[in-house]
């Protein structure tokens, strides 16, 4: 059964504060979908149907995860594994190489054209990848393509998990580069612990996909364990994408992903998209990198003792019984 979606109209102080905060010209608003009510742009409307029914292959990989959790780390890493180490392929954009699923929902495209970026439909473009696609997606589990979440496919998925306090400083950061955010921190705060920050509410999100943790063309890879020990972590990632790797190779890889080297690498801290989108669509409203810090507990430089006693506290509760462990 297709999702129900309601339009979040601002009947609230929460609602009123995210339609005053975050719409801009390429961002007119949002709505909730399904039993969840997850916040996405009103978009995903035009999107769901062919989102829902997208043609999956078995070869497929996909990083499935929260905004902000190490996504693009992950992807990097991913498609190098996937690709034999072609570093010389990966000097193309990644969002060209690991595209995200419902990126066309994600702004109004008759504005921001996509197509013109992509040289074609968005759409057609990802179904016309070649094997093996790594493709991205920050969906609920029941908003992704059906043949996933019903089984009849079965693509490497791979999930990464950081902690809502990290998660929500990064997405704080992020909104005011890249989606127009004029509000306060303490603003922010309140959208991300009410679920209304996009693809929230953050904790049914992450359970929506560790609820699924008995598939097992499904991996979850922990941001802390990327920053204590990322040969390790890709060598776990390696195993589960059936990738054979030696220490030379594991050293390299390690060496590319680099805080250092992913902030100045061009093809993955989308510096022209920062440079040039989202100043024409005045979606900046600060001057920060795109890899800005990629610490784990920067949250406690920058949130209030009362914020972090809320966040300990709501994180408690929704995790409870749930066996997940973030950190």
């Amino acid at each position: 059964m297709t999702p129900e979606i309601r339009k979040i109209e601002s009947n609230n102080e929460i609602d009123r504060l995210l339609n005053d905060r975050f719409l801009s010209k390429v961002r007119k608003g949002f709505v909730e979908v399904g039993e969840d009510n997850v916040c996405v742009p009103l978009y995903y409307e035009k999107y769901q149907e062919k989102i829902k029914k997208f043609e999956v292959r078995d070869s497929d990989v996909y990083v499935v995860a929260h905004p902000k959790t190490g996504t693009t780390w992950a992807q990097e890493m991913i498609w190098l594994i996937m690709n034999n180490f072609d570093y010389e392929g990966a000097t193309k954009d990644i969002l060209k190489r690991f595209p995200t699923l419902e990126a066309n929902s994600h702004v109004d495209v008759d504005i921001a054209n996509l197509d013109m970026y992509y040289g074609q439909n968005y759409m057609s473009y990802l179904e016309e990848m070649s094997n093996p696609r790594c493709i991205k997606s920050h969906l609920h589990w029941s908003l992704l393509p059906e043949q996933i979440t019903n089984g009849t496919k079965k693509p490497k998925i791979i999930t990464v998990l950081r902690s809502a306090e990290d998660t929500c400083v990064s997405f704080y950061h992020h909104s005011k580069l890249m989606e127009g955010y004029t509000g306060t921190f303490d603003e922010y705060c309140q959208l991300f612990l009410a679920g209304r920050s996009c693809y929230g509410p953050f904790w049914k999100s992450v359970l929506s996909l560790w609820n699924e943790r008995h598939r097992p063309n499904i991996l979850f890879i922990k941001y802390i364990d990327m920053k204590k020990d990322l040969a390790g972590v890709i060598r776990k990632v390696a195993a589960f994408l059936e990738r054979d790797l030696n220490d030379e190779t594991v050293d390299g890889l390690v060496k590319h992903l680099s805080f250092e080297s992913m902030k100045n690498n061009p093809a993955v801290n989308l510096q022209f998209v920062v440079d040039v989108f989202a100043p024409v669509f005045n979606m900046t409203t600060a001057k920060t990198p795109f890899i800005r810090r990629g610490i784990v507990g920067g949250y406690k430089t920058e949130m209030s003792d009362e914020q972090i006693e809320e966040f300990r506290k709501w994180t408690q509760k929704e995790l409870e019984g749930t066996e997940l462990d973030v950190e």
